[in-house]
């Protein structure tokens, strides 16, 4: 039997070197996400650098959004955890982009931080790349942001999402199948939803002239705002039957536009509006029963009816319908969001 003690010392090393390594076999894994704690406060400060992430110089600010959209204007906030006791100038420049036409600044490319202020609006331009309103995987860009005192610098990047809305033609419909504004709100929601379109399918509302103590009066031709139904510097799009998007029309400070469309809002026929030749809601000819649009199919109420004409007048209001008619006819779907 061999007695030296060295080799009983290292046979019990060995032995405690397996146990431990069954020990963190058996071991659960470490949660580093305490952000809801001081510890990990301190992990998410000290990580990226341990781990080579960029970080933000304390000199430079930090985005309120890192989401911009094309076909107009996208506007965000810049947040300086620094602040100086002068005025501060910046520079920004655009370093690279995948969209499908390069991202310009609204206004200048430089601005000045005025002293012991924290927060500094920027907005950027982007063209709309096509006349649909579904998202281009990969498009992004990147922008440079230096602090000209300093050379301080830090290279920022942004996704880039479809900022054409949607317009579409519900299922048609008899007066009795509406079922009033909620209703018709909801069948817009869902038909959003299977059509897989982007943005939030409660967002996909009737096009229609109503009043609702319910759900709250509508009325499309109301003065551009941001709670307005349609919304200015906005295109809208839709998807033809054969397949192919089209621009149906854009808005630039005045609705109803002065001039024709650039396409129907449908392919053909007629749909429900509740509104007249100016875009207004119609009171008495939305099929009101009591406090609700919509929900009267007797006789002695009317609809109004708009056409698939580019012609703005005729594309709200052609002609009306009685209530107990049975044609079945769509209404128009558009996202407006809240």
């Amino acid at each position: 039997m061999n007695s030296n003690p060295k080799f009983f010392f290292r046979f019990i090393s060995i032995v405690s070197l397996f146990s431990v390594f069954s020990f963190c076999n058996q071991a659960n894994p470490i949660n580093l996400d305490g952000s809801s704690s001081a510890a990990g406060v301190l992990l998410n400060v000290v990580l990226p650098n341990i781990i080579g992430a960029e970080v933000v110089p304390e000199s430079l600010p930090q985005l309120s959004s890192n989401v911009m959209y094309d076909a107009g204007n996208t506007y965000i906030d810049l947040t300086f955890l620094e602040q100086n006791a002068v005025d501060e100038n910046f520079t920004m420049q655009i370093e690279s982009y995948t969209t499908a036409s390069s991202p310009s600044f609204v206004g200048y490319n430089t601005f000045t931080l005025p002293a012991n202020t924290g927060t500094q609006s920027i907005g950027f331009a982007l063209n709309a790349d096509d006349d649909n309103c579904l998202d281009r995987a990969g498009d992004k860009f990147s922008f440079r942001i230096t602090k000209d005192s300093t050379g301080d610098t830090f290279v920022y990047d942004v996704n880039v999402k479809d900022g054409d809305y949607c317009i579409f033609e519900s299922s048609a419909k008899t007066l009795a199948q509406l079922g009033g504004l909620g209703a018709m709100d909801n069948h817009c929601k869902n038909l959003a939803s299977g059509k897989g379109l982007p943005r939030n399918s409660s967002h996909y509302k009737a096009m229609v002239g109503a009043l609702s103590s319910t759900y709250g009066d509508r009325n499309p031709g109301e003065t551009l705002s941001s709670t307005s139904f349609f919304r200015n510097n906005k295109r809208y799009v839709r998807k033809k039957g054969d397949g192919t998007w089209v621009k149906v029309f854009s808005i630039t400070g005045i609705w109803p536009p002065s001039s024709d469309f650039d396409n129907p809002l449908i392919d053909s026929g007629q749909y429900w509006t509740g509104m007249h030749s100016g875009w207004g809601r119609m009171d008495s000819n939305t099929c009101l029963n009591g406090s609700e649009s919509w929900t009267d199919a007797s006789g002695s109420s009317s609809g109004n009816l708009g056409s698939s004409s580019i012609t703005t007048g005729d594309a709200a209001y052609t002609t009306l319908s009685s209530c107990d008619s049975p044609m079945a006819l769509p209404f128009i779907c558009v996202y407006s969001p809240d």
